[in-house]
């Protein structure tokens, strides 16, 4: 088999783990234990990437413990040796993308209808609000809050609240 090869994902996995017979989980993903992963979700997938051959991608997705994927998710791999890493304990909720070579830490909350960027870094204990939109390569910091409907095109600094388009950081 190749990498864009599809396995069960009912097998491969940690008996601990909840999948849906419909996700699409590809060979080359990684899954910890006691994580839920909704209809329809597809992980694995090549990242959207101009100018690169799709049978030349080589990343992986490396998911940690205890995270709700929820329906309707995608999740990229990147096209090099990488990883796209999605920590513990976090919620992403349905419809929502996390583009290639992302990396999400531990504890947070990305809400329905976000997008995540290639590159981009969401540090521990973010809260990433309905529909926001955040532009690839950007670094989000521990303990920011991304309003709702967000355009994030700058860093966003640690403990942070951040709305609008583009997002402008919340005056307290």
């Amino acid at each position: 088999m190749n990498n864009n090869d599809i396995y069960n994902p009912m097998s491969k996995y940690h008996e601990s783990n909840i999948i849906h017979e419909t996700a699409i989980i590809y060979d080359n993903v990684e899954i910890g234990k006691n994580n839920v992963i909704g209809a329809y979700s597809v992980i694995g997938s090549n990242g959207e990437m101009r100018g690169v051959n799709q049978s030349d991608f080589k990343g992986k997705v490396v998911i940690g413990n205890n995270n709700v994927i929820s329906e309707l998710v995608t999740i990229q791999r990147p096209y090099t040796d990488n990883a796209t890493i999605i920590g513990d304990n976090n919620i992403i909720m349905a419809h929502s993308h996390i583009g290639h070579d992302v990396n999400i830490g531990s504890n947070c909350e990305i809400c329905t209808g976000s997008i995540i960027g290639g590159y981009a870094k969401i540090s521990n204990s973010v809260k990433v609000k309905l529909g926001v939109t955040i532009r690839n390569r950007k670094v989000i910091g521990k303990g920011a809050l991304i309003g709702l409907g967000a355009v994030v095109v700058k860093d966003v600094a640690d403990n942070t609240i951040v709305v609008g388009n583009p997002a402008k950081q919340l005056i307290k």
